[in-house]
């Protein structure tokens, strides 16, 4: 490879990586939306003043501060109207922050609520179906479109390049580096398994 070809490489190695862990970072945001998890039962915690509802969200490390936001929420939140809001929004705050630090993860506020992306609400749908099909059959739905994608892109231009101009041939090396890169960063994404869970 000369020089201009690894650095392209190097340069779309790098840009796949970021892309990846960008991508990573909006669904791990789940936990931190007003409509997530973590928050839905923070406020059923409140509600029922059940504190074992939002104690499942943080590991053993953050469970003794977690308790004592939860019974200081609560005293706030009995009082109703303006003090209950405040309370909500605070223990619901407290909750996702002790999240992120179960998960080892930094904390940057609580994200607006927003819809479920559609990998994540099907995710979610297994687990109260019992049935796995659907998710799958959407995952190598997505995987197949865009693996045939990156290889139409890399394999067209081959063709086309076939030992003529320069120029071609960086427009094959651009395509074929993007399309291989693609396929490794997917296989060692299915490899590497969930990057953080909660206490580990």
């Amino acid at each position: 490879m000369t020089i201009l070809n690894v650095r392209k490489f190097v340069l779309a190695g790098i840009l796949t990586v970021m892309f990846s862990i960008l991508a990573a970072g909006a669904a791990w945001a789940h936990c931190d939306a007003e409509n997530g998890p973590v928050a839905e039962d923070a406020r059923k915690a409140l509600k029922t003043d059940d504190f074992s509802k939002v104690a499942i969200w943080v590991g053993e490390d953050q469970n003794a501060e977690l308790k004592k936001l939860f019974n200081d929420a609560l005293k706030v939140y009995k009082m109703g109207g303006e003090a209950k809001e405040l309370a909500e929004n605070y223990f619901i705050e407290s909750s996702i922050r002790l999240h992120r630090a179960a998960e080892g993860m930094s904390f940057t506020g609580v994200k607006p609520a927003q819809p479920l992306p559609e990998d994540i609400k099907l995710a979610e749908k297994t687990l109260k179906t019992g049935n796995i099909k659907p998710l799958v059959e959407f995952l190598n739905s997505e995987i197949e479109a865009e693996t045939k994608k990156w290889f139409k892109k890399a394999y067209d231009s081959k063709k086309e390049y076939d030992g003529g101009s320069v120029a071609k041939g960086r427009e094959w090396v651009d395509a074929y580096v993007k399309y291989v890169i693609y396929v490794h960063n997917l296989y060692k994404t299915i490899k590497a398994g969930p990057p953080h869970g909660v206490g580990e």
